[in-house]
């Protein structure tokens, strides 16, 4: 019994000494910047005891005194942290800037960074939803080396032009293909709120995207969205409001303006011939009629306005241990700078996943949005070009100088403003018969040369109110998959989606809009068109690391049925009625036009990646797809890519390296094939839709069949160079590539004695080239303040090398109304060459014979270079062809880049991003509007009185800049401070009570500096019309850069 007794209390002893040395304490695990971490790793260092954070960062734990906790957290550095005894322990994790081991997700899977060999870039959804922007390719400008983003079109809504590296075509789009959470998607990177987006990655080079086949010829963006966490429901409140306006101040003047100006070039002798030709009387009557014409403004003062605009966003995440959730709803509403134009937007996106079980994982999410965009109706040039002599809308002042003017102008000797007019009567078939309120047109001032209007053509306010313009989109996309785990490593999983997006447009002018009332102006159009689609795809995916051997691996099957369903109706005579309805129309007036076609694709595809001890690394992959679209002999084609990796840092000889931390070289070759610009049937011979008296018939046929039609084939290689020093507080990343793209898709012309003008044709060769820069730092990390920047440059350079047999595609003048470049597309040389005249000079203002005769007018006239010396000037030929067109420019950049820095100090956070484009050109046709210069104003009997086309005074050859002269190229080149943002996030400490977990509010400018090239003389050096790479670069009343100004709240609880 003693014995029993003593071992009783030593038991008691020992559990009792137990008791006191482990001790049960709570803590919790942040960021730097006080949110809490949820899911984070809390150990005993060297036991198996352990535990998580929950969703508010909170842990509890069992340790003993002088015991150390390691916690750790994927992207951040591990943190150590010992216990002596105190109550409670809160940790703070840094983020790891040795990102070697950071997730990149690549096409159906993703790799360790350090075991990248393909040419891919990542960016944060932290760093896209700071720049408030309405679509994330907005958000992306400069951000991303090889990655392009072009802003041609500044109004709301507008899709900007996206490159990633060279054009893969000569004669399609550039568009990449969109992929969200492993789904590709139709709807486009703008389906996508920003602030749903986790990261973002982009597929660049052929070995990375080559796993896409031919959807992944123009590079691939992974964008992968937020997903629930393990914990108790979160909420996210995001929103802002913003204040627009253009950046360029107004470049045109107004009646009074332009009197001051031409009265002080009179005074200067700068116009000689002007005084020479027209009677003191007559510009005392002109001068005086600019400057006290009642309510003259310039067009833009009417055009542009100040905009607003809001944007509020709410989301929802959490879950449990088998079901994660995230739900999220925005909606945004954009005016534009430009009135009429608007962009209202409201998005959803709802992610489920689930594990049933222990083998089957499961998921489910749906996204979409509802938008209506409203258009500009008319072409800003042609609004822009009405002169600023009178107000937008007639009051008795300005009805009362007009008729004032004409009783001036008819004592004079000069016609009456009535006589010989332009009006069409539709409001006022006289100036005495005007009315306050009506649109004032140029013709009420005089156009005959006998007062200070000039223009025929109708007033901005009577073009602008009979027209209208809008777009309807609708898009939904919803997707889910089972994924069943074989054995450890190896699972099986099937993704079913499926979406829709549905596009109306619309617009008419009406009758009013024409100076002369004419029904052949009018037109009223309307399509709809609803573009399904149906992905199934199941893959075979084996992941295991062997010892020293990282072995995965993915395996395929790929349908998608693509359909699109339309209509379109165009009618032109439009009848001026008050109620606007194609049942209205004469049937000879119509042209309606069905859209039923259905395209498939089948593919198969396979991927192996291997790591020897994360030094040698290897991935292979092959796809064959078959597509529809090609003809029935050549519809399948394969596609291969292999890319090979060596870490050299991990070797022996560099381990431990202290100032170089990596270094790894990686090269890369693979082909990618595309469908280019190919529509659903382009491969057969289809009647073409055209209005007759008994309404829409059948005629010619657009195209000829071609059975052998098939893929247009890029084959890349890619050289890689990544750098790391001091443990990776700097990186450089080098890329050099080289593409060569084979039988390119050509819509080229034949003899119409084969039915048709045109066939399709594989008859194209084009290579390309370019370096890329990827710089990053951590520049300061002290505590209290960090500062870190990222950078990038990258150029590209295209080549003709083959046109089946051409020597050029038909040279082509292309921008407005036939005055633009000659674009050229030869063996040799570049994609989209414009070409002209070489001028020496514009002829001086001195030489126009009445200098006052418009606001902004200009001679319109150069000296061009008579390259052969032969007395002529040919502008239809080149230098080698026997005449004198020479290349003026092209719209690709020699270089662009971008350049961001985010720093950070106590609560307070400043990030501002830079992006630059040189080198490229655009042809502006703007100021030939602008300023009038259509040529025949000059003063011949000085300037070249014997009318050879040579100035006397110089002996040089005179040329309209309108005939296709480098007059009007530009420098499209700039340098923009793309956004400025200052936050500051309040103390944890304020708010708790409240219920929040965090709150920031913010600051930021976008476009707050953009610096043009000296010469451009418009509101937007991005800005070029259409598309198509063969004559792009042409711009045609591009809409303004905006600079906006934003205040905005983020709220957590």
């Amino acid at each position: 019994m003693k014995i029993n007794s003593h071992l009783t209390l030593l038991a008691v002893l020992f559990c009792t000494a137990i008791s006191f040395a482990q001790t049960q304490i709570s803590g919790t695990v942040a960021g730097a910047d006080g949110v809490p971490i949820p899911g984070a790793t809390v150990l005993v260092q060297g036991t198996t005891n352990g535990t998580t954070s929950d969703f508010d960062g909170n842990f509890t734990i069992t340790v003993e005194t002088n015991q150390n906790l390691e916690v750790s957290y994927v992207g951040y550095a591990n943190a150590v942290v010992q216990y002596t005894g105190q109550d409670s322990i809160n940790i703070v994790l840094e983020e790891d800037q040795n990102e070697l081991d950071e997730i990149v997700v690549t096409g159906y899977g993703s790799r360790k960074r350090s075991q990248l060999t393909g040419a891919v870039a990542k960016i944060g959804g932290d760093q896209v939803a700071a720049v408030q922007a309405a679509r994330v390719d907005d958000a992306l400008a400069g951000k991303l080396s090889g990655v392009l983003i072009q802003n041609q079109d500044g109004s709301p809504g507008a899709a900007p032009k996206i490159q990633i590296r060279a054009a893969s075509s000569i004669s399609g789009a550039s568009n990449p293909l969109i992929v969200v959470d492993g789904y590709p998607i139709s709807g486009g990177i703008q389906s996508i709120n920003p602030n749903d987006i986790q990261s973002l990655e982009v597929l660049k080079d052929a070995a990375s995207a080559a796993i896409y086949g031919s959807r992944g010829a123009n590079g691939v963006i992974l964008v992968t969205t937020k997903k629930g966490k393990s914990g108790k429901a979160s909420f996210s409140y995001n929103a802002y409001t913003s204040f627009s306006s253009k950046y360029r101040e107004n470049i045109l003047q107004s009646g009074p303006e332009w009197a001051a100006t031409a009265r002080a070039e009179i005074a200067a002798g700068n116009w000689t011939s002007t005084v020479n030709t027209q009677s003191q009387a007559f510009l005392d009557y002109r001068l005086n009629a600019y400057a006290n014409s009642p309510g003259a403004i310039s067009p833009e003062d009417w055009l542009f306005r100040n905009a607003q605009s809001t944007s509020h966003d709410f989301s929802i995440s959490g879950g449990t241990d088998d079901v994660n959730y995230f739900a999220s709803v925005g909606y945004q509403d954009i005016e534009g700078v430009v009135i009429t134009q608007g962009y209202e937007r409201l998005n959803f996106r709802m992610n489920v996943d689930a594990k049933l079980g222990d083998k089957f994982k499961t998921g489910i999410s749906a996204n979409g949005f509802s938008a209506t965009r409203d258009i500009l109706g008319h072409d800003m040039r042609d609004l822009l070009r009405s002169y600023g002599v009178h107000p937008v809308y007639h009051t008795a002042e300005s009805i009362a100088f007009v008729q004032q003017l004409d009783a001036q102008a008819q004592g004079l000797g000069l016609t009456a403003f009535d006589s010989g007019y332009r009006g069409s009567g539709y409001e006022a078939n006289s100036i005495y018969a005007l009315e306050p309120g009506m649109a004032a047109q140029d013709w009420h001032y005089g156009r005959a040369n006998n007062g200070i209007g000039g223009s025929g053509d109708a007033g901005p306010a009577a073009k602008l109110d009979n027209v209208e313009s809008w777009e309807k989109t609708f898009f939904a996309n919803v997707s889910g998959y089972l994924q069943y785990n074989i054995i450890d490593g190896l699972n099986v999983k099937t993704v079913l989606g499926g979406d829709i997006r549905d596009t109306q447009t619309y617009s008419h002018r009406l009758l009013g809009y024409d100076s002369r009332a004419r029904t052949s102006q009018t037109f009223m159009r309307q399509a709809d068109l609803k573009l399904s689609t149906l992905l199934s795809e199941t893959t075979l995916n084996f992941a295991r690391v062997i010892g020293n051997h990282d072995i995965s691996a993915v395996a395929g099957i790929e349908y998608q049925t693509t359909q699109l369903v339309g209509t379109s109706v165009n009618g032109v005579n439009v009848p001026d009625e008050a109620i606007l309805n194609f049942n209205l129309f004469e049937p000879a007036d119509l042209t309606v036009s069905e859209r039923d076609e259905t395209r498939t694709r089948e593919s198969v595809f396979g991927r192996i990646n291997y790591a020897y001890d994360n030094r040698f690394l290897a991935s292979v992959s092959l796809r064959r797809d078959g597509d529809s679209r090609f003809g029935f002999n050549k519809r399948y084609e394969t596609f291969p890519a292999v890319s090979l990796g060596w870490n050299i840092h991990n070797e022996a000889f560099l381990q431990d390296n202290e100032v170089l931390s990596q270094l790894k070289v990686r090269f890369s070759t693979g082909s990618l094939g595309t469908t280019s610009f190919l529509g659903s049937y382009d491969s057969l011979s289809l009647l073409s839709p055209a209005a007759t008296i008994y309404g829409t018939g059948y005629l010619i046929p657009s195209n000829s069949p071609n059975p052998d039609l098939t893929w247009q084939t890029n084959t890349e290689t890619n050289y890689g160079l990544d750098l790391g020093f001091l443990n990776n507080r700097i990186t450089l990343g080098v890329d050099y590539y080289t593409s060569d793209i084979e039988d390119i898709l050509i819509n080229q012309a034949q003899s119409e004695v084969l039915g048709n003008p045109s066939s399709i044709l594989n008859v194209g060769d084009v290579t390309s080239s370019g370096l890329e820069f990827e710089l990053a730092a951590l520049l300061v990390d002290n505590g209290d303040f960090s500062w870190n920047m990222n950078a990038n440059l990258s150029t590209v350079d295209t080549e003709i090398t083959y046109l089946g047999g051409l020597d050029e595609l038909p040279q082509q003048i292309f921008g407005q109304s036939g005055r633009g470049a000659v674009f050229r597309n030869y063996v040799g040389g570049q994609i989209g060459e414009m070409w002209g005249l070489e001028t020496i000079g514009t002829v001086e203002m001195d030489y126009i014979a009445d200098g006052t005769r418009h606001p902004n007018n200009q001679s319109g006239e150069s000296y061009v270079v008579d390259q052969n010396n032969d007395g002529v000037i040919d502008r239809t030929r080149s230098v080698e062809d026997g005449g004198d067109l020479v290349k003026i420019g092209q719209n690709t950049p020699d270089f662009y880049w971008g350049m961001s820095h985010n720093l950070n100090y106590k609560a307070f956070d400043m990030s501002f991003q830079f992006q630059g484009s040189h080198g490229a050109d655009v042809y502006n046709i703007d100021p030939l509007y602008y300023g009038s210069q259509w040529g025949g104003r000059l003063d011949s009997s000085r300037l070249d009185p014997n009318g050879d086309g040579i100035a006397d005074h110089n002996g040089e050859h005179i040329e309209r800049n309108r005939n296709q002269t480098d007059a009007m190229i530009q420098d499209a080149s700039f340098i923009a401070l793309r956004n400025l943002t200052v936050g500051y996030t309040l103390d944890p400490a304020v708010i708790e009570n409240l219920g929040l977990t965090s709150v920031r509010a913010y600051l930021a400018a976008s476009n707050l500096l953009y610096i043009m090239g000296d010469d451009y003389t418009s509101y937007n050096p991005e800005g070029v019309k259409g598309t198509d790479p063969t004559i792009y670069g042409a711009q045609v009343g591009a809409s303004p850069v905006v600079r906006s100004f934003t205040l905005g709240l983020n709220v957590n609880f």
